[in-house]
């Protein structure tokens, strides 16, 4: 995992976060500055433990819109 990656929490984690994707903005340690993909003009960051995070695949890798 790496800065730019497109990701998404792990199945099972978090049900309210199923279907979101964020893209790594920078790595810290254990922790990740995560940035959320949508159409807003400033996107939402916040911070998630690598561990809970898995790199997103194929075509759900590009940006919607």
């Amino acid at each position: 995992m790496k800065t730019g990656d497109t990701v998404q929490f792990k199945d099972g984690l978090y049900n309210d976060e199923i279907g979101a994707r964020y893209k790594i903005v920078e790595i810290n340690g254990d922790r990740a500055i995560i940035e959320f993909i949508c159409d807003l003009p400033i996107p939402p960051q916040s911070v998630a433990m690598i561990s809970e995070l898995e790199i997103v695949h194929g075509e759900e890798n590009e940006i919607p819109g």
